[in-house]
């Protein structure tokens, strides 16, 4: 009877000493799933933000805040932020974009089967903000991109599509438009010497010109509301 006692008191000590190993595995396992995760966190959020200068130099960074046409970021191993013109840069990537100012909370649309998306904005310039950008589209008036404003075309796909400013006939900008594609069309005065720009002409006065969507699909965000027909 008493090595039947002993032999069982044994086994439960067994038992119970299973049982802690198990929880503590259970409890190593929770702190190491833990802690991969915040770094996983701090790695997305820190090191995904990237800025491409000409040249495809990259500046990895943390950026946080969009408003307008400045970006402001903290390069990696940094703790001063910085603030530079985003269509300096050839291409952008923003992981957070709670960063960036939406005031329409706007959106770059998906376009339907058979359409393509023709985005028309212009950020703001100092000068020449307060003159008109009006806007013609196959030879006839269309809209009036006034500074901080911005206007979806849906437009068929498989079809070229003409835009000019309307004092300026000879320069027609033509979209040959794809299906499921999405364009952007940017308004600014005067050259605009940036690492996208193929305006084959440029003047001192205003011009369209087809943009960079690496950027664009950002800064069109930041627009304050809708271009007007004119």
């Amino acid at each position: 009877m008493k090595h039947a006692t002993n032999h069982i008191q044994q086994r439960y000590k067994t038992l119970k000493t299973n049982i802690m190993k198990t929880n503590t595995m259970k409890k190593n396992l929770i702190i190491l799933f833990l802690t991969f995760t915040s770094i996983l966190t701090y790695a997305q959020n820190n090191q995904s933000d990237f800025l491409i200068k000409k040249g495809n130099d990259t500046v990895f960074c943390k950026i946080i805040e969009l408003k307008g046409k400045k970006v402001k970021f903290i390069e990696s191993g940094e703790n001063k932020s910085k603030k530079k013109n985003i269509f300096k840069f050839s291409n952008v990537n923003i992981s957070d974009l709670s960063v960036v100012k939406n005031p329409l909370n706007l959106k770059v649309e998906k376009p339907e089967k058979g359409f393509a998306h023709i985005y028309l904005y212009r950020p703001y310039v100092y000068t020449g903000s307060a003159l008109a950008c009006k806007v013609e589209y196959n030879g006839e008036k269309f809209i009036n991109i006034k500074t901080y404003s911005y206007y979806l075309h849906k437009v068929k796909a498989g079809e070229v599509h003409k835009y000019n400013w309307k004092n300026s006939k000879k320069d027609i900008l033509e979209i040959d438009a794809k299906d499921g594609e999405t364009y952007f069309i940017r308004g600014s005065f005067g050259a605009s010497f940036e690492p996208w720009n193929t305006i084959s002409s440029v003047s001192n006065g205003m011009n369209i010109f087809l943009d960079n969507p690496n950027t664009a699909k950002y800064a069109i965000l930041t627009m304050k509301k809708e271009s007007p027909k004119y």
